[in-house]
């Protein structure tokens, strides 16, 4: 499927030399975007629930010094 995609990609600017690689990341990207194992929440909504949770969960802990 990526192979499939990156060919496409290439295909599509005109067959230009060098870039496999490039096109090759933006196949795997655009696979990994539309995966059926994505999360199963949106990132975007899903912003200030995370940063609440670091702030309750993370906390720094105060230092005591021991001799």
């Amino acid at each position: 499927m990526i192979r499939s995609r990156a060919h496409q990609l290439w295909l599509h600017e005109g067959q230009p030399e060098g870039r496999a690689l490039e096109h090759w990341l933006t196949a795997q990207r655009e696979h990994a975007a539309n995966e059926v194992a994505a999360p199963w929440y949106d990132r975007a909504f899903a912003g200030p629930e995370i940063d609440w949770m670091r702030r309750v969960l993370w906390k720094p802990q105060p230092f005591v010094a021991t001799h």
